[in-house]
């Protein structure tokens, strides 16, 4: 059974360091899989500009799973409230 992900990251998928060769390679594996992966990217700016997405930003309509970088976090505070439309993954590159 194939999905329509949705992949929510800040930025373009194409920067280069190596959270964003890890979301490359997820998205390659994914579609190779036969899912539908759709890239939902929000803009890098500064942290209070972040918190100012709480206020427009909501989920996407149409998909059956959604994987957030983790970095997303302070634009997703609202959006991420239950309930969802689907569920919703955070995806941690690294801990400290």
């Amino acid at each position: 059974m194939y999905m329509k992900i949705g992949l929510l990251i800040y930025g373009s998928l194409d920067t280069v360091s190596g959270g964003y060769l890890y979301d490359r390679k997820l998205v390659e594996y994914l579609r190779a899989q036969g899912d539908t992966v759709e890239i939902i990217s929000l803009p890098w700016r500064n942290y209070a500009a972040h918190l100012m997405d709480n206020f427009r930003f909501r989920l996407p309509p149409g998909l059956e799973l959604l994987i957030e970088d983790e970095l997303n976090h302070p634009s997703l505070i609202r959006a991420n409230r239950p309930p969802h439309p689907y569920p919703v993954i955070s995806l941690v590159h690294h801990l400290r």
